[in-house]
């Protein structure tokens, strides 16, 4: 794969004071986008909360919201801007799940309304926009999709596409190139030459991560295969993370308690995430640029 050179060190201590990031805003201003310089993209699909009168609700489908994933959001990346001096991109919904759901294909999403229909194309093109800018930089981009759960186990859901069934087979199996094709993290095994379910639940995976930092998730090397009710990941990832175009990613599932409700809480996980992610993504891994197409080689 061809690629560039770039070094992504989350850690490293924020060496300059960081401009007021411009605010990019669809139609009617429902999906707002902040850009970035980091090889890092975070979506936020249900934490909105406006009900404009001439959206009509969704007739089917999830139609509560993740509560302050927004909010979230913006503390996860503010926590990365202070270790990194730099920004993730930030791609927010704000309108509420009732009328729209971006996590979701267009006809589910939208439920024929042109309004949601439009916030839907918004949505997605941000997100495409910004992991395009981000393999344009650095050779590779990273997007986590957040969401909130109310599972009865209190712990961080990690969704990287595969069922909790397929997450039981044997170890050879997990590092089989099939296996890896079919979920969203195939990238890091080409980036960094290293077996799948190291990536999956292994010590440095992001489940044990964060789990050193306080934070129960799964799957992990205490809990390599979830345990249903489990949020394997979604729309979002399916459409945007593709090796080939050197997108990889991860759904989080954050729960509510000690996490997602109160803003002491969401600075606290905040932090968490930005120090197990300084671990996690490739920091300091040197690729080249041999090309203006972005394309990637080890």
């Amino acid at each position: 794969m061809k690629a560039w050179i770039a070094l992504l060190v989350l850690g490293a201590p924020a060496c300059r004071a960081l401009e007021p990031v411009p605010i990019r805003f669809g139609t009617r201003q429902f999906i707002e986008y902040r850009p970035g310089d980091l090889p890092l993209v975070i979506a936020a699909p249900h934490g909105g909360r406006e009900k404009p009168a001439d959206l009509p609700d969704r007739r089917e489908g999830v139609l509560s919201m993740d509560t302050a994933t927004d909010e979230l959001a913006l503390a996860v990346a503010e926590a990365i801007a202070a270790r990194r001096g730099a920004r993730p991109h930030v791609v927010v919904c704000r309108l509420h799940r009732i009328k729209f759901d971006a996590n979701r294909d267009l006809p589910e999403a939208a439920q024929g309304h042109p309004a949601a229909e439009q916030a839907w194309h918004d949505h997605h093109g941000f997100i495409d926009q910004a992991c395009r800018d981000a393999v344009g930089r650095h050779g590779w981009a990273f997007l986590i999709d957040l969401h909130g759960h109310s599972h009865p186990v209190a712990q961080v859901e990690l969704g990287w596409l595969h069922p909790a069934s397929d997450l039981a087979r044997p170890t050879e199996a997990i590092n089989h190139p099939d296996f890896a094709r079919q979920g969203s993290a195939e990238l890091l095994t080409r980036l960094l030459n290293r077996p799948y379910s190291e990536f999956l639940h292994g010590p440095a995976s992001l489940g044990a991560l964060l789990e050193q930092q306080g934070f129960p998730a799964t799957p992990s090397p205490r809990l390599p295969v979830p345990i249903p009710p489990y949020f394997r990941g979604g729309y979002t990832l399916a459409r945007h993370c593709d090796a080939g175009r050197g997108i990889a990613g991860v759904q989080i599932e954050a729960n509510r308690p000690r996490l997602r409700d109160t803003a002491a809480n969401r600075r606290r996980f905040a932090e968490a995430l930005a120090a197990a992610l300084t671990t996690f993504l490739p920091g300091g891994l040197q690729l080249e640029r041999s090309g203006p197409s972005g394309a990637m080689k080890k």
